[in-house]
This record gives C-alpha cells, structure tokens and sequence, in this order.
C-alpha cells in the first residue's frame, strides 16, 4: 500500500507523498523502503519491536520510525494518536533517503533552512513532547488532516505541508532539547537553551507563537516574574521575551515561504500577526526584504544550488 494523498476537485491527479490517520489500525505496518512513519500520541502507551529493539512510548510523545524497517505493534493501552506516513520529498522534491543521509546534507540543510529529520535517521524512536507545544502540535496535526481531507482550494497540499512543518520543527526542537545530537547543528535562528526555566519560557513561545500572548503569559507559564525572564532572555539569548517571539515568527514564516506557495497573507496569520501590513512590516525590519521578495530569492537560489 502507498502512503500518498491524490488531488480530486483542485490539482486533480495531483500526487502528495503523504497520508494522515487518526488512531487507526497499526496492524501490518508496511512502511519499508517505502516512507518514513510520525506518530503523534496524544494520551496512552505504545509499545512496538523494531527488529530486536523493543520501542516503548507514553504519552505526549512523537514516534519516528524510518523507511528501513517495519516496526511491528506489541501493544496499546489506551491509546489515542495520529499518524503520519510520508516520504521526505512531501517536505521538499529534492529531499531523498540517498540525500539526507549523504556526508553533505548537513551543509546543505543548513544553507537552505532544510529539515534535517534527524529523529528519524538517528533511529531517536522516541522523543517526549513538551506540555507547552501539546495543543500546538494537536492543532497542527488536525488542521494538516483537514487540508489533506477536503482540499477546498488549489493550495491544499501546499496548507497541509504548512503545518506539517510546524509539528517538525516542534520534532526537532524535542530532539535537540534533550541532548540526541542535534545540538551539533546550532542555529542562531533556533538556539539551545542552558537553563531550565528560561528553557520552559522558550517552548512556551514556540508553542504558541501564532496567539496573541504577552510578556505576562510568558512569564506566568514558564513561573518566573517579569525581571527574572527578562534578565535570563538578555544573558543567555541577547533579547527580550517579546522580541524573541518576533523573531521566531519570522524564522517559521520564512519555512512557510521558503517550501510552500501558501498565500503570504495566510502565513501572517499563521504566525500571529493580525495584518498582513504588520507582517510585512515586522519581517522587512528583521530579514531585511519583504516576504515576497524572500520567497523568490530562496526558490531560486535552492534550485541553483541543490540541482
């Protein structure tokens, strides 16, 4: 069976290489050589064999299971998840199994902002998920099946990408966080964090940077008063809270632009900002171009340099 999603009403025959389940049977997995398979579960246990390796997962976790073997459900006790299966070119057309894991990736990655889908290839199986980015990553996954689902206009695949996107940079962010590898590809857009409650502030941002939220929210849920957060902000990032949130959004609004043709309109909304006109404002001052012009630069340049 083939993990794909096929256009009808809108890009008809279109082919996107992924397909989204919610607690489905997980019965004969048949993911080898195939795609890799993300599952998101919500509440519950999961307990798998890959290979010789027993894989157990509890709640809220992703699991990550590459294309080189199928893992085999042992047991589930209730467990409520959704899954999905894709292939790594649903991400972008030029990410192979062969390319992310060639001794150059990481450069290349790294130059044009590209997952590195490192969980998957570092068989990590399991990785927790933060109680701050649950709801956003519940959120992600839902309207992801949405898009997939009922295709209402010609940007479905596009949508769907959108916010699938969205849960993998919450992914990497996990496996970086508690110390598999990815730390060995810092970037200055998405830092490590040293201290643990500055560390909370920060995924309590990342987990909800699309809201309206204020340097009261962030405090509150991180529980540090306003002085202390700011203090920990300016030693350790060299910014505010606010500003910080600022610039994660533009870091994920340049994701959105950089790999998919959503309207920039959508993606101002996506990544919290009312007005298209604030977005546009906002990005210019932190990117130095305008959305727009972002979009076409990054298109063009990773199809100079990658093909």
């Amino acid at each position: 069976m083939e993990h794909i999603t096929v256009g009808r009403k809108y890009n008809e025959g279109k082919v996107a290489f992924v397909e989204c389940t919610k607690n489905s049977s997980l019965d004969d997995i048949n993911i080898k050589d195939k795609c890799f398979l993300l599952i998101l579960l919500a509440k519950g246990k999961l307990e798998f064999t890959v290979g010789e390796k027993k894989i157990v997962a509890t709640a809220p976790s992703f699991l990550c299971f590459d294309e080189s073997e199928n893992p085999v459900l042992v047991s589930k006790a209730k467990a409520q998840y959704t899954c999905v299966y894709f292939h790594p070119k649903f991400l972008n057309i030029n990410m192979s199994f062969e390319l992310l894991r060639s001794e150059n990736y990481s450069d290349i990655a790294t130059t044009h902002d590209m997952f590195m889908l490192k969980p998957f290839t570092h068989k990590a199986y399991v990785i927790p998920i933060a109680e701050t980015q649950v709801e956003k990553i519940e959120h992600s996954a839902d309207y992801m099946m949405q898009e997939l689902e009922e295709q209402r206009d010609w940007y479905w695949s596009c949508r769907g990408r959108s916010y699938f996107m969205e849960i993998i940079i919450a992914l990497e962010r996990m496996y970086g966080l508690i110390g598999y590898g990815l730390t060995h590809q810092k970037s200055d857009n998405i830092p490590i964090i040293n201290n643990p409650m500055l560390r909370d502030a920060v995924l309590y941002i990342e987990g909800h940077y699309g809201e309206n939220i204020t340097l009261s929210d962030i405090a509150v849920n991180a529980g540090i008063n306003h002085t202390t957060l700011t203090a920990l902000m300016k030693e350790e990032l060299g910014c505010t809270a606010i500003e910080y949130l600022m610039q994660y959004r533009i870091t994920i609004a340049k994701n959105q632009l950089s790999f998919t043709d959503v309207p920039v309109k959508d993606i101002a909304s996506m990544v919290g900002f009312k007005t298209v006109q604030h977005f546009n404002r906002i990005f210019k001052k932190i990117a130095g171009t305008t959305p727009a012009e972002f979009r076409k630069s990054a298109v063009q340049k990773r199809k100079d340099e990658i093909r």
